[in-house]
């Protein structure tokens, strides 16, 4: 049985090389996330070789996402690289950057000191520890009092949920990151703390202007996201549901929903959706997740999420394709269940009312007739992206003749895309979707397929024509 929900995992040191990226991918690794956060330039660039070389050896295409910093905070410097900060004790935050002690600290966001009010949170190691500043004096520092206390070190992330940061989605590094991606084989470029629409089409210009057709990935981590959240569906090409900061951010009890609505809006949109975050993070250093994690991954599935994702599990924990294949069971089974449970989906999403009514007789025939799988030719892949958001319980097989293309589908829910060049004549598309099912175990001799395709055949925007193949 092939999986339709597709598994990501981030590059880090744990799986760099490429016997570790290939075992991954053979686990079940559909895409490959490089976090700008780490790292330099030339580790980057070793990782996106390798995974293009472990794309070749097993011929089967892989997308690769480069996720940007964006304006996150941390923690500057401090003697010994961590202190303790006890409850009830005071903690001055400066502007200027120095080496942080028990009672004085600063940020790599000097404006921080600028933007606070007295009563705001100051959360910080992912909101472990809490402040709540009880002065201030700009442009110098705050004054904070510890509510709860612990060990703080360098580098940790810095939170301010009840203050509204006037400060641009992408920082210097970003705009210096996002030259670089442009000049490189990156099929989606992930921005951090996407607050409206617009941050979402700087970003796409940037990359426009500089050549690259690199997919946007919005990360939803601040509840300004969710107030302007539909107006961020439609600019972007895919959504990721960033869980971590978004915790932090926003109460916790509420993540939950937001996961659901950000999901069902996006597949009412027609768009990617991604759920990350500590999906599986106890096997960063354990063989067996917690049956809460397994349970987090499935309702993830249930919620039809497009993808889910792996972070410091992959990049930095023990065990990455063991964890990769942790997560393809978890997901082999959730989709057994719901296959036998779900009622059938209609979505009314697509960009042409002939492809919406095709998608349509799609779901009508499959659900009156033995169709083992469905096929799509299409030239930029948006066809087989309509066909997911219907939800088919059969894969969904893309013929396209765009490398980039079919790169980029390796995000969509329940495709398997294959490059191939444009045929002269519907009858070929028919004889090219046969072998294809055939070699990958998606149908047998006998069984039916329905093959989508348009005349002509490799125009965009062209999908008219629906068969049923009956595979002799």
């Amino acid at each position: 049985m092939l999986i339709r929900t597709k598994i990501i995992a981030t590059v880090g040191p744990a799986c760099g090389e490429r016997d570790v990226l290939r075992r991954m991918v053979q686990a079940g690794c559909d895409v490959f996330r490089v976090n700008f956060s780490h790292g330099d330039d030339e580790q980057r660039e070793r990782f996106l070789t390798d995974i293009r070389a472990v794309e070749r050896e097993l011929d089967q295409p892989l997308a690769v996402m480069a996720d940007l910093c964006g304006p996150k905070i941390r923690v500057g410097p401090i003697a010994g690289g961590s202190v303790l900060l006890a409850e009830g004790q005071r903690v001055v935050i400066q502007r200027e950057p120095l080496e942080g002690r028990a009672d004085r600290i600063s940020t790599t966001l000097a404006e921080l000191v600028d933007c606070v009010a007295p009563g705001d949170a100051v959360l910080l190691d992912d909101g472990r520890l809490r402040l709540v500043v009880e002065e201030t004096d700009p442009p110098d520092e705050v004054r904070c009092r510890v509510v709860h206390g612990g060990v703080l070190a360098v580098g940790k992330g810095v939170n301010l949920p009840d203050t509204k940061l006037n400060i641009p989605a992408m920082t210097e590094k970003d705009h210096h990151d996002a030259a670089w991606i442009a000049e490189r084989d990156f099929d989606y470029v992930a921005l951090s703390f996407v607050q409206s629409g617009d941050d979402v089409l700087l970003l796409k210009s940037i990359l426009g202007d500089s050549g690259s057709d690199a997919h946007v990935v919005a990360k939803i981590e601040k509840p300004q996201a969710l107030a302007d959240i539909e107006q961020i569906v439609r600019t972007a090409d895919a959504i990721m549901v960033a869980r971590g900061d978004l915790g932090v951010e926003m109460d916790l009890p509420a993540v939950p929903m937001a996961q659901k609505r950000i999901a069902g809006l996006c597949r009412r949109s027609g768009k990617p959706c991604i759920i990350a975050t500590q999906m599986l993070e106890s096997m960063t250093h354990a063989s067996q997740p917690t049956r809460a994690e397994v349970s987090d991954v499935a309702n993830a599935v249930l919620d039809h999420t497009d993808a889910v994702m792996l972070s410091g599990e992959t990049a930095i924990g023990e065990y990455p394709a063991e964890t990769v294949a942790m997560m393809d069971g978890i997901v082999r089974r959730t989709e057994e269940y719901h296959d036998e449970t779900a009622e059938p989906v209609r979505v009314t999403y697509a960009p042409a009312r002939t492809t919406a009514a095709l998608a349509g007789a799609v779901g009508e025939i499959i659900s009156r007739e033995e169709i083992a799988a469905v096929a799509v030719f299409t030239a930029t892949g948006t066809t087989a992206r309509v066909m997911s958001k219907n939800r088919p319980p059969v894969p969904i097989l893309a013929l396209c003749p765009d490398e980039r293309a079919v790169r980029r589908m390796r995000l969509y829910y329940g495709v398997q895309p294959m490059r191939a060049d444009a045929p002269e004549h519907t009858r070929d598309v028919l004889a090219m979707a046969e072998d294809f099912a055939l070699s990958i175990g998606a149908a047998e001799r006998g069984q039916k397929l329905l093959v989508l395709s348009g005349r002509p055949i490799d125009q965009p925007g062209r999908t008219n024509t629906l068969v049923v193949h009956t595979i002799e």
